[in-house]
């Protein structure tokens, strides 16, 4: 069973990778999530990018979280459950970037 998850968790990431492509007007930036692995919060250091718009999404593909970058440097995930997430980052409605970030 623990096999089964693990082949499907990696068949999921491999397929959001493939359709969470940068807009081909912007180039693709480069993104850091921290703290990764987290248990209340994470923060984005995204020196190159202006970012407007953050999505969190679970591995079945369901957006879980948005968060507004101007109200805050600090996003709080702590009424998650553990597991992992990918965190799509929006410059006015395109994709820059997208990073996993694992919730503990």
């Amino acid at each position: 069973m623990k096999d089964l998850i693990l082949i499907t968790a990696f068949f999921l990431l491999t397929l959001a990778g493939a359709f969470a492509q940068p807009s081909p007007s912007f180039k693709s930036i480069k993104i850091q999530v921290f703290p990764n692995p987290t248990t209340r919060f994470f923060r984005i250091d995204a020196k190159e990018a202006k970012v407007t718009t953050i999505h969190l999404y679970n591995l079945i593909g369901k957006r879980v979280k948005t968060f507004d970058p101007s109200k805050g440097a600090d996003f709080y995930v702590n009424d998650l459950s553990s597991g992992l997430y990918l965190v799509q980052v929006l410059n006015n409605g395109h994709i820059i970037a997208t990073s996993r970030l694992t919730k503990r």
